[in-house]
């Protein structure tokens, strides 16, 4: 509050102390949901939620609206691209590929990274890299500190609202749909990185990035392959342009996964 209230914004806040019994009963969505009625019954410009240890952001617009971890990474690309300090942002590989298209209508490339929090935090200390974003909500300043920080990108959001004299509710409604998909199916150990080579060899002839795991392009879409680091299982996320191709493409992923492990 003390920081928003230094940029002469007006500040309701609510269980601002991580010491607190809401803060230590910290539970994200149930907290947005109380935000946006605030924001509603109150109207504000915009509602922000950030967890306890100051990392993580969700946003809610003003019209209470609480935006999705996608439709927040969406939201601040649009706004950020003309005022990059940088000509990339690093983004994990599971990223909807409508962030690609949106950076590159501001002339930003993307610098794809693991989904692994460490991955992203060294992707933004080099030079070209301006912003980056985890898959939920995490974002990072480089400028400002090379790691997650919620207020730093609450003040940014702000600044960026006031620059382009435009309502996030605004920016929301402009956004793309978004359609991703999610499989997991059941991987031996000792079989993943058979299974992982054997989806390289099913996808000859068509893009294929091996960033984390194994991305595969589409025409309208991507599917990405990716062993769980920590179960017995490999997960598998597709992209389509609508939830029904999605859910098709991910599912013919992992049927060809369970049929390399039969």
């Amino acid at each position: 509050p003390n920081v928003l209230s230094k940029v002469g914004a007006e500040v309701l806040a609510v269980n601002p102390y991580a010491s607190t019994a809401g803060s230590m009963a910290y539970d994200g969505p149930t907290h947005a949901e109380g935000v946006a009625a605030l924001v509603r019954a109150s109207g504000a410009h915009i509602g922000a939620v950030i967890d306890p240890d100051g990392e993580h952001l969700i946003l809610v617009d003003d019209g209470g609206h609480v935006l999705t971890h996608t439709e927040s990474l969406l939201a601040l690309l649009t706004l950020i691209g003309d005022h990059l300090l940088g000509d990339q942002v690093a983004l994990p590989v599971a990223t909807t590929r409508h962030a690609e298209t949106i950076l590159a209508a501001h002339g930003v490339g993307v610098r794809w990274t693991k989904l692994a929090t460490p991955a992203l935090m060294a992707a933004a200390t080099e030079p070209a890299v301006g912003f980056a974003a985890s898959l939920d909500g995490g974002y990072i300043l480089p400028g400002f500190l090379p790691a997650f920080d919620a207020a730093a990108t609450a003040v940014k959001t702000l600044e960026l609202l006031a620059r382009t004299g435009r309502l996030l509710s605004d920016v929301v409604a402009d956004l793309p749909s978004v359609h991703i998909a999610h499989e997991t199916v059941v991987t031996p150990w000792e079989q993943k990185g058979t299974v992982m080579r054997s989806l390289v060899e099913i996808a000859k002839g068509q893009s294929v990035e091996l960033v984390d795991g194994v991305r595969i392009g589409h025409d309208d879409g991507w599917v990405l392959a990716l062993p769980d680091p920590e179960q017995p299982i490999s997960n598998v996320w597709a992209e389509g342009t609508s939830d029904a191709e999605a859910r098709h493409l991910a599912e013919e992923y992992a049927g060809h996964i369970r049929a390399m492990l039969k």
